[in-house]
């Protein structure tokens, strides 16, 4: 529509760019990569197709178009007298010179040595390892088709829709300055060939083909007549698609794939894959001669999501526990199970964006929502490091997050240190800081991706978490607080902590005294008791015949122990966790606007003294 509506001249075609695309010509059907797709599909009269691929030849889709563009080409240059050998120049006329005098612009052959179609093939073999050269030849193109010839006919009657591949190695981001002498022709020789107010209102089309915008110089992507088309990745119906037609193709397979399931449920299970991937899965599943397990699928999306993001990027998990395994926190367990997980798992407009999860460091928030990952059995990518030190990559690796991410059917992100993770949108932050934020945010309360995406943020400092991402329709529906243990919570966790090191039932007396001696434990803290206690048991157990601990023995290793000085600091950000809590009734105690009031002016009294978390 783009091109036979004239909206634009200069297309960037970007995203799954390097997939397999499906074809059907006549009785056959294939699936074949992007350039051959798009050559196939606009294979049509009144259009002439160019491609040029670095360090390759400028290629026409039919050997009839390359004629008819050759003679047009000797044809527009015969008019002239004052052409310039482009070997005795060592290069090519600017652009703006070509475009005052298209005629001259390429210079010429000696005609009475040469044939006459010299000029245009020496200028097509000049090309073949030349982009620059490359990309003056196809802008001379479209100078080509919109001339006329004596007689007031045109040249070319046909349109020229012309492909360059590989456009941010042509073309790369960077400021002009820091660019090579090369680069900086080519950025200018393309910046003026669209620019050209004829181009822009003529009928030719350049289409330049990038995994990423952002890879594409900033002079070229920002002109207001670039317009950006992303291919997305293949969606439910189209890896059925594949699938079925894998099956139904006897030159891949000599017999059917051997399933656990059925197609569907495959398509399904490969969420997140390219066709590419998914062609791979399945010919390696053929020639194993097994059955295709869920296992195998899991493993091979996890494989291929690392490798387009980088492992140290994200991390698909499978938490090996769940809710079940949760010590104390009754309460927030249960409100787990009523509130959260049917929303979750909703696909409906009561489906939640995302919420975030709060408390003083040691409180256990990530073993319990690993917990509820694992409890709602869908994956859980882990979202490690989205800042590439790599200038220009951390926009490219957020295009790639995005494009799977509206390709998966439902998945759990989990970002731990969410304050460490994401950047401010100040005047202070860095730019790149800003502009990532500020997809993630967009990203967050994009409808297209709500009832299949589910954001996760854990921080201990929630205060140092954008307002705007914190904001209602993001994380903000729902900020949930982990506090320290108290009553029955902090009693379960101290039988939890002894139950490997004691045998049989505590006396009332015995938990009192313990409870007295663990006075201000956090989670943590009772996790590494439990570890104190267990090698107590074991050194015990080389001494004597029975590692079990006696009473005595457990409270003295209890009294030895000195938790870490970050009191103040743990009770910040318990207060600032009580204070952004969306929901009164995981709050300790009664809640009153009085009580709020109190969490204010202790945190201001902390701050006072320099304790800020």
């Amino acid at each position: 529509m783009l091109i036979n509506s004239g909206t634009s001249r200069s297309l960037v075609l970007s995203g799954n760019i390097h997939d397999l695309f499906f074809i059907r010509e006549k009785d056959d059907t294939d699936y074949i990569t992007l350039v051959p797709f798009l050559t196939h599909s606009w294979d049509i009269d009144g259009f002439i197709l160019i491609v040029y691929e670095l360090n390759g030849p400028i290629r026409f889709a039919q050997e009839a178009e390359r004629e008819k563009v050759k003679q047009a080409f000797n044809q527009w240059r015969g008019t002239t007298e004052t052409d310039l050998d482009i070997k005795a120049r060592g290069g090519i006329p600017s652009s703006t010179q070509a475009a005052r005098s298209p005629r001259t612009s390429l210079g010429s052959l000696d005609a009475a040595t040469e044939p006459s179609d010299a000029s245009f093939t020496q200028y097509m073999n000049d090309a073949i390892g030349s982009p620059t050269l490359a990309l003056e030849l196809l802008r001379q193109f479209c100078l080509l088709s919109r001339s006329t010839n004596a007689q007031g006919e045109k040249l070319l009657s046909e349109k020229l829709i012309i492909l360059i591949e590989a456009a941010d190695m042509l073309l790369p981001e960077g400021e002009i300055r820091s660019l090579s002498l090369p680069d900086r022709h080519r950025v200018s020789i393309v910046q003026d060939w669209i620019s050209d107010s004829n181009f822009m209102n003529g009928n030719d089309t350049v289409i330049f083909i990038t995994e990423s915008p952002s890879l594409l110089n900033s002079r070229i992507i920002r002109l207001p007549q670039v317009v950006t088309v992303e291919i997305p990745a293949p969606g439910m119906s189209e890896r059925q698609h594949f699938v079925s037609w894998f099956n139904n193709t006897p030159k891949l397979v000599e017999k059917p794939l051997n399933l656990w399931g059925t197609q569907v449920q495959l398509a399904m299970l490969t969420a997140g894959l390219s066709i590419q991937a998914l062609r791979q899965l399945l010919l390696a599943a053929c020639y194993a001669g097994e059955r295709l397990q869920p296992e195998t699928v899991i493993e091979k999306v996890s494989e291929f999501i690392q490798a387009q993001l980088g492992e140290d990027v994200v991390e698909f998990k499978k938490p090996a526990h769940s809710l079940k395994d949760i010590v104390g926190n009754q309460k927030l367990v249960d409100f787990l199970k009523t509130q959260l997980i049917p929303r979750i798992t909703s696909t409906g407009p009561d489906a939640l964006a995302g919420m975030s999860v709060c408390g003083p460091i040691g409180s256990g928030k990530t073993f319990i929502f690993e917990g509820l990952a694992g409890e709602l059995d869908i994956p859980v990518l882990v979202l490690k490091n989205i800042r590439s030190m790599w200038f220009g990559q951390t926009d490219v690796i957020f295009e790639r997050l995005r494009r799977l991410l509206m390709a998966l059917v439902k998945v759990l992100i989990f970002v731990d240190e969410a304050d460490t993770q994401f950047g401010g949108v100040g005047q202070d932050a860095h730019s790149t800081e800003r502009r990532l934020t500020g997809k993630i945010q967009a990203m967050m309360s994009d409808p297209q991706l709500r009832g299949n995406i589910t954001w996760l943020l854990m921080t201990a400092r929630i205060y140092n978490l954008s307002p705007d991402l914190r904001r209602e329709g993001r994380v903000g529906d729902m900020v949930v607080p982990v506090l320290d243990p108290s009553g029955e919570d902090r009693e379960a966790f101290l039988r939890w902590t002894i139950a490997k090191a004691l045998s049989g039932s505590l006396p009332d007396d015995a938990v009192e005294r313990l409870l007295k001696v663990t006075e201000g434990y956090s989670a943590a803290s009772f996790a590494s008791l439990r570890s104190d206690l267990e090698a107590a048991s074991i050194l015990k157990e080389d001494l004597q015949a029975t590692g079990e601990l006696t009473l005595d023995e457990i409270i003295a290793v209890a009294e030895d122990r000195i938790l870490p000085n970050i009191g103040p600091i743990r009770q910040y950000q318990t207060l600032q966790a009580l204070l952004n809590c969306t929901r009164k009734s995981l709050l300790p105690g009664d809640y009153s606007p009085e009580i709020r009031e109190s969490w204010v002016k202790q945190i201001a009294q902390l701050e006072a003294i320099g304790v800020s978390g």
